[in-house]
Order: structure tokens, then C-alpha cells, then sequence
């Protein structure tokens, strides 16, 4: 096993932790509803949580896999962006000046018009909300900055536990799009 693969091992069982700990009270509501002990407020101490906990681990390891299968599919995902919802990529060496960066964010959204819309715009930054399969949406900035231009996707809801790769992908096609616009 290298490094690579132990790093990705290491990841994805913190990830794994930490979507458990967040289902464990949905989970423990509901075997608490199921018992019939949410009647009476003093009883809800007497349920017999560890199936709570058996479901949250459940829940935390098929979220968490599905999540994994997804960067998988990704070819050559740097390893620190690997399972993260929020996705930062830099276009070094691009002098585009302000106005080749409006023509190829125009060109983006002239490629995709339902599913790109501008929301803010400056000289040298743009927001973009992209919608991706099934109502979901993320929120990407683009900006330019000394060393290039930096693109950055995340969730647009602050309540997303995993996002399935999209915001990677979201970074790779602006960024592919944007190079290949001349």
C-alpha cells in the first residue's frame, strides 16, 4: 500500500466518523419514535440506542462510499482535494486581461444556458450558479489574481453532507473551457 492509497484510507474513515456522528440524532429520533418513547419526555433516556448507533454507522458508510466512488471515477484527483464538497483549482500562468475573461465566461455560459447563470459580476470576478442533476446547486467564483485565475465551486446549501464529485467536476470543465476559448 503507498502512501497515496493510505492518505485516501485515512480520509475517507475521518469522513466516515464524521457523517455518522451527524446522522446519529436523526437516527436516534427515530428508533426512539419507533419504541414509542417520544410521548413522555423523561423516557426518551431509556431507549435502547445502540441500534441508533448501528444505523448512523449504516448510513455514514453508504453516504461515504457513494461519495468515494465518485471521486474515483475523477482521474488523477489531486489527493488534498480528494472527498472534499469545496473545490479550489488555479490557472497559472493566464494573462488574460478583463475583457478575454468576460469573452470566455460568456462563451461558458452561451455553452450551457440553462445550466449556468451569472449572479454577480466585477472586473475581475465572476459568481456563477450551476445546476447539476437531481436540484442540485453549486455556486462557483471565478477570479483573477496575480498568479492566474483561481476557480473555486462548493455547495450552494451550507447543509450538504456530501456533494458526489460535482464540484470537482465543476472546476475541471470551467477550467478545461476556459483554456480552450481563445
Amino acid at each position: 500500500m503507498n502512501s497515496k492509497s493510505l492518505f485516501k484510507l485515512v480520509i475517507y474513515l475521518i469522513n466516515w466518523i464524521k457523517l455518522s456522528l451527524i446522522t446519529l440524532p436523526v437516527s436516534a429520533a427515530l428508533v426512539a419514535m419507533k419504541q414509542g418513547k417520544m410521548k413522555y419526555g423523561y423516557d426518551f433516556l431509556t431507549v435502547d440506542h445502540n441500534w441508533s448507533l448501528v444505523i448512523a454507522v449504516g448510513i455514514g458508510m453508504v453516504l461515504n462510499t457513494w461519495h468515494a466512488m465518485s471521486f474515483e471515477e475523477e482521474k488523477n484527483v489531486d489527493p488534498k482535494q480528494y472527498l472534499k464538497m469545496r473545490q479550489r483549482f488555479m490557472i497559472t500562468n493566464s494573462a488574460w486581461t478583463p475583457e478575454q475573461l468576460q469573452i470566455k465566461v460568456e462563451a461558458l455560459l452561451i455553452k450551457h444556458p440553462k445550466r449556468m447563470t451569472v449572479l454577480t459580476s466585477s472586473q475581475d470576478a465572476y459568481k456563477i450558479l450551476v445546476r447539476n442533476g437531481y436540484g442540485f446547486k453549486d455556486i462557483v467564483t471565478l477570479e483573477r489574481k496575480n498568479e492566474g485565475v483561481e476557480i473555486y465551486s462548493r455547495p450552494k446549501s451550507p447543509l450538504a453532507l456530501i456533494d458526489l464529485a460535482r464540484n470537482l467536476k465543476n472546476t475541471k470543465e470551467i477550467s478545461k473551457h476556459l483554456k480552450e476559448v481563445g
